[in-house]
């Protein structure tokens, strides 16, 4: 997935005294408990900030981080010799921010102040639990989820035993959350994403197909030489779908469209991302643009300009070394499918 960016006005600056028009359509009973809830509102988006790496100054989640990790690694150094200065820190931490709440309903935010920080914190914390929402996860992929994590929970427990201790996993884990949003880790993430061999492995452990939940529709667009963005209203702009059909030669049977569970589905855009067969798929939508797709050609076609007379090209047993003939050790073959459609 593409880096992620959001622009956040600093909350110093979201105290604007002046007299608010929603105060006349909002009850003085909601006003109130919003005004008492200001303070913690400003203290849970600026937490959030620093878990979505939107704050306005990023060495504080660095903080957040290093601190997490010396907690954890040095817990029991720190609670023997300095546990009562962690009590009284404690204390110290609650009076500080009562102080800091105390200060903020004293200076008596208008009510565009608070809506206005009230929905920042929203956006943050959607942003933050975003890769869970996004994947949504039906009755069947949570079951689907536990019955994997229960199968290798021999696995876990040897790996806690031999080689991770549950500190280290505690750290592990604790660290992935709190740095996921960062930049360095979008970036590690989109390289790590794109070697099949990593999206495998994620199956494997999770029962889960995330990539086909990203690109569960996903269709490779080229766009041609004569397509011309000043026309585009006029003359409409035409792409060229491309849907590739995949098969696999079974002893015995021959060519079917049944693959191995962990190689690519029957039918794939050039990315190798799942997708409707040309008899299934449909012109996608373009709501809110003024503008409708329709199909140029009548049909699908073969592209037969890179494999055999009926466009097929072969590989082997891993889909690789490609040849135009069916000769002794291919073992698998795809084909192109394309259709022209306009944007009108």
């Amino acid at each position: 997935s593409s880096p992620t960016y959001a622009t956040f006005v600093a909350p110093g600056s979201s105290h604007i005294h002046q007299t608010s028009p929603l105060l006349a359509q909002t009850p003085p009973a909601v006003t109130r408990a919003l005004s008492l809830a200001y303070p913690y509102i400003v203290a849970a988006d600026r937490a959030a900030a620093l878990l979505t790496w939107t704050s306005s100054d990023i060495w504080a989640s660095f903080l957040v981080v290093a601190a997490w990790s010396g907690i954890v690694l040095h817990w029991e150094t720190l609670v023997q010799y300095g546990g009562h200065l962690l009590a009284v820190g404690g204390v110290a931490a609650y009076v500080y921010f009562h102080s800091a709440v105390d200060k903020e309903q004293q200076e008596h935010p208008t009510l565009d102040a608070i809506i206005h920080t009230l929905t920042t914190l929203t956006t943050r914390l959607d942003m933050f639990f975003l890769p869970v929402t996004n994947l949504s996860l039906t009755t069947r992929d949570l079951s689907r989820l536990l019955f994997t994590t229960l199968f290798l929970s021999p696995l876990y427990i040897m790996l806690t035993f031999y080689i991770l201790t549950p500190r280290i996993i505690l750290l592990l884990v604790g660290v992935f959350v709190l740095t996921y949003h960062s930049l360095p880790a979008r970036v590690t993430r989109t390289i790590l994403w794109r070697s099949r061999s990593a999206r495998l492995i994620t199956f494997y452990l999770t029962g889960l197909d995330f990539s086909r939940r990203k690109r569960s529709r996903s269709i490779a667009l080229v766009r041609p030489s004569n397509a011309h963005v000043q026309n585009q209203h006029a003359d409409g702009v035409r792409f060229t779908y491309v849907v590739y059909e995949n098969q696999r030669k079974w002893l015995g049977i021959g060519w079917t469209a049944n693959l191995l569970a962990y190689e690519r589905t029957a039918w794939t855009d050039e990315f190798l991302n799942e997708c409707p067969s040309p008899d299934e798929f449909t012109l996608p939508d373009a709501e809110g643009t003024g503008m409708r797709w329709k199909w140029v050609d009548n049909q699908w076609r073969i592209d037969e300009s890179n494999g055999d007379e009926e466009g097929w090209l072969y590989y082997d047993n891993t889909w690789k070394k490609p040849s135009k003939e069916d000769a002794f050790g291919k073992y698998t073959r795809r084909r192109r499918w394309i259709r022209n459609a306009e944007l009108v």
